[in-house]
């Protein structure tokens, strides 16, 4: 049984129409081993590697001679620390928002530095019933109110906010892509029902701040709610603050370096 988070709330408010969140974990021991446990587990879901190796194994089993091939298979080099953001932010959204993430986005980066372009998050939300979640996902550690990363960069939070809420034809890409990897599976009747809430003007908009190290602050994300300027209907835009009790700087050491404890 995969492990789970408990979180403190430690703001919320509504801004310009979007609503905005801050969450603390209730222990940095339970953090850690969240993170040891049920992060690293995503970022292997994501790899694909280890699938592979597996898969080659059990047909070992039914005769196939695939040894040599098996030793060929290579692990993908260690995740970055925004890669594992990205990775926590999944997990944080799949297990408190009824988020579903059923076709990782790593598996789409055809190279070991090839860099998908788009949102970082692509899936179902079961809200009642299931409508398209589009996310993105920012990390830092930095002491500054807000983190450039959420205002003051060509890729930051708010511009990548923007992007999501206003370009319909970005978010049209993003159904299609999920429509190839649903249909004909068990999730096409969740696609189907999302894709009639979306023309309703029904979807979920989400920005995810990691933050490691740093007190929850308000202003992190309230700042750049006027300028996503959103207005009230279908879609809902949600900001969210997840605070870590360790710096950005040791995430990687923390998914490769530690064991669970039992």
């Amino acid at each position: 049984m995969n492990p789970t988070m408990n979180w403190k709330l430690q703001f919320q408010s509504e801004s310009s129409h979007i609503q905005v969140s801050g969450f603390i974990a209730a222990s940095e021991e339970e953090c850690r081993q969240y993170f040891v446990r049920r992060v690293s587990a995503k970022i292997s879901e994501s790899d694909g590697s280890e699938e592979l190796r597996q898969h080659l194994i059990e047909l070992e089993t039914t005769g196939f001679d695939l040894h040599g091939l098996i030793g060929q298979v290579e692990s993908s080099p260690r995740a970055r620390d925004w890669e594992i953001g990205e990775a926590f932010a999944e997990i944080a959204l799949e297990d408190g928002h009824e988020a579903m993430f059923p076709w990782p986005t790593g598996f789409d980066k055809r190279t070991r530095k090839a860099s998908l372009p788009g949102p970082d998050l692509v899936g179902l939300q079961c809200h009642a019933s299931p409508r398209f979640v589009f996310g993105q996902v920012k990390s830092s550690s930095e002491n500054r109110v807000p983190p450039q990363v959420v205002n003051s960069t060509d890729d930051c939070l708010r511009n990548q906010m923007i992007h999501l809420r206003h370009r319909s034809a970005d978010r049209q890409q993003l159904i299609s892509w999920l429509l190839v990897r649903m249909r004909g599976t068990e999730w096409e009747d969740a696609f189907n029902e999302a894709l009639k809430r979306y023309s309703e003007g029904d979807l979920w908009l989400v920005g995810v701040l990691v933050s490691g190290r740093r007190d929850p602050v308000e202003t992190d994300l309230t700042n750049i709610c006027a300028g996503i300027d959103h207005q009230p209907g279908g879609a809902v835009v949600h900001l969210l603050g997840f605070y870590l009790p360790f710096h950005k700087d040791e995430w990687v050491d923390i998914i490769y370096g530690r064991e669970a404890t039992p």
